[in-house]
């Protein structure tokens, strides 16, 4: 089944039942569980029929998009039995996935406002935030793809590096964001406060960089190989 027969219709119905007046009410998703469970979705994992991991992050990346309660995804993964560093996959592929609208937000914004008679995205140092922005946003989903993509074989180093790389980047990403959009962005009418909060939430569940970079390293320095031949051999599956 291709990704994005899966992603396409996800993303209609989580955007229909979360936007962004809903988000800001919290309150988790029990008034909008009937609907997601008779969609089918929460038991992509589970059963004889199971989706492949890495066909569902394309699902948690939206869930990221429309900073909806990753409770959604937590449910899919224990329906589906998964171990250790779905979790880790499950929250980096949702900081890729807010990573990418706060980065729409941005351009958005940059192209809009307009100063000295024309828009900042004209500015050098505006496009230096959208461009490191836009690298960061690729980099942390393909962490998750690339951990997904071997689970649960690839065990926890996989993971690790997709949560360390995520949440190291996340703060970056939101930082950016509100120096592009200003005072903007910080005000609690605007939606990129919405996003940029979960960034930092997400950044320290399941671990912070700082754990699972030590996890990374304890790992490295008690095998014989070289940094280097450890991570082709670990992360990259090269012989």
């Amino acid at each position: 089944m291709d990704r994005s027969e899966l992603a396409q219709p996800f993303e209609r119905m989580i955007a229909g039942l979360f936007p962004p007046g809903r988000v800001r009410e919290g309150n988790g998703w029990d008034a909008e569980r009937r609907e997601i469970e008779a969609s089918g979705f929460l038991d992509l994992l589970a059963g004889d029929d199971a989706l492949a991991f890495d066909h569902a992050v394309p699902l948690f990346i939206v869930l990221g998009r429309h900073a909806a309660p990753l409770g959604i995804g937590r449910e899919m993964i224990a329906r589906g039995g998964l171990g250790d560093g779905a979790e880790a996959i499950l929250l980096a592929a949702a900081i890729a996935g807010a990573g990418e609208r706060v980065l729409e937000m941005a351009v958005a914004y940059a192209n809009d406002r307009v100063q000295f008679g024309k828009p900042i995205g004209k500015q050098q140092a505006v496009q230096q935030n959208l461009a490191l922005m836009a690298e960061h946003v690729v980099a942390v989903r393909l962490a998750a793809e690339l951990a997904a993509a071997d689970f649960p074989d690839g065990g926890a180093m996989k993971a690790a590096v997709a949560k360390a790389t995520a949440s190291e980047l996340a703060p970056r990403i939101a930082s950016a964001a509100h120096a592009v959009c200003g005072a903007m962005g910080i005000g609690m009418e605007h939606d990129l406060q919405l996003f940029t909060r979960r960034l930092h939430q997400w950044r320290a569940e399941a671990g912070s960089e700082t754990l699972h970079s030590r996890a990374l390293g304890i790992a490295v320095l008690a095998d014989d190989r070289s940094a280097v031949d450890w991570v082709r051999a670990e992360v990259f599956r090269e012989a």
